[in-house]
């Protein structure tokens, strides 16, 4: 497998990112109890959290759990190895103060897959090593991620030519010192195409932030999360939801593109050099659902934070741009919300430095800058 484009490279960000939450209202519990459908016995340190937060717990000897959460609407994952998974939708509107029972049924499959021989051959070591470039990433953050459980991969590049495969048989658990978080995500599945440079992966993250950082440990830390925020695709939800695109130092503009007619099969970029304002591609309809509309594909350069030296494998001597990306949406209007989310995570299509980025510079939903005053 080759190494990243990072200029054509294309990308869906499958993180199941459908959760609306507002931070500063009261906390709610949720609690209840993981069992086995067939017995009906409490399921011990079953894993309950809520997916692209920091918010998750594990049940207790009798598979009995309690989260607090702020006021919202979630996707809830709970898992266990050995059982089928199940994702819950939960508003906290609609709580039940006496608790949930969820009954996960047995899976001899996911058994029967995770008993495997940990002697592997040198190509599925290569494969590894691609996998960690188009799902960790290549920038300062993606490259000091570690896997702490690699063997629950299965990595497939014979079943599709051209194509590296990869799902998990238990949920995948990433180290990322930079930023603080360990990764417990759920890999729903992950595709990589070589011959058209598309990468798509979905799944459900949690992050379970490093308590044991020292004071100084964690200032840094905070600062490196910041920076992995800033220009990032969630800063720029929450701008364009909030109208902030320009205070934020993003300027948008419309990029047509147009069949090359001296080279069939190709496009040119037809690039319009006048900015648009946040407000002419969003639409805010009767039930005061913000959805972002626009058609061909939006331009967008981040001003106030210039590109990586990683981004294009630049000595330090060459002079560095700004940061720009490419957004294409998969479908005429998508609802976005106040935390950066939207609702449905296969409705953008990403290219250039947004799309480089992957998951060694994401943070949680609830993450919020030390900085902003919003």
């Amino acid at each position: 497998m080759s190494k990243p484009n990072s200029i054509l490279f294309k990308i869906v960000l499958g993180f199941f990112l459908s959760l609306v939450v507002n931070i500063a209202f009261a906390q709610h519990v949720f609690q209840g109890t993981v069992a086995d459908y067939d017995t009906g016995e409490g399921i011990p340190y079953a894993t309950v959290f809520i997916t692209n937060t920091t918010f998750g717990v594990s049940a207790d000897d009798n598979g009995k759990f309690s989260l607090s959460i702020p006021e919202g609407n979630y996707e809830v994952i709970i898992r266990m190895l050995g059982y089928n998974g199940l994702v819950f939708s939960l508003s906290t509107d609609d709580l039940k103060p006496q608790g949930y029972r969820f009954l996960l049924s047995p899976s001899e499959e996911e058994l029967d897959e995770v008993e495997v021989n940990v002697n592997r051959d040198p190509a599925w070591y290569r494969n590894l090593e691609s996998f960690k470039a188009y799902f960790l990433g290549t920038s300062k953050n993606g490259i000091q991620c570690k896997f702490l459980n690699e063997t629950v991969l299965r990595l497939d590049d014979q079943s599709e030519a051209g194509v590296l495969k990869v799902t998990a048989a238990d949920i995948l658990k990433i180290e990322n010192p930079a930023l603080g978080y360990r990764l417990d995500y759920l890999l729903e599945e992950f595709r990589f195409q070589s011959k058209d440079s598309y990468v798509f992966y979905a799944g459900y993250p949690l992050f379970v932030p490093d308590t044991t950082l020292s004071r100084g440990k964690q200032r840094k830390v905070e600062k490196q999360r910041e920076k992995a925020y800033r220009g990032s695709l969630q800063h720029l939800m929450r701008s364009i939801f909030d109208g902030s695109v320009e205070q934020e130092g993003f300027i948008l503009r419309k990029l047509y593109r147009v069949p090359d007619p001296t080279n069939p099969g190709k496009f040119v970029n037809q690039l319009d050099r006048n900015p648009i304002s946040a407000q002419e591609i969003i639409v805010r309809n009767t039930e005061g659902k913000v959805l972002l509309s626009f058609k061909d594909y939006l331009h967008v350069t981040y001003t106030k934070e210039l590109e990586s030296i990683e981004f294009k494998g630049r000595a330090n001597s060459e002079k560095l741009g700004n940061q720009v990306s490419i957004i294409h949406l998969e479908m005429e209007e998508l609802e976005i919300y106040a935390n950066g989310s939207y609702a449905d995570p296969f409705g953008i299509l990403v290219e250039g430095y947004i799309a480089w980025e992957r998951v060694g510079d994401l943070l949680p939903m609830d993450y919020k800058p030390e900085s902003s005053n919003k």
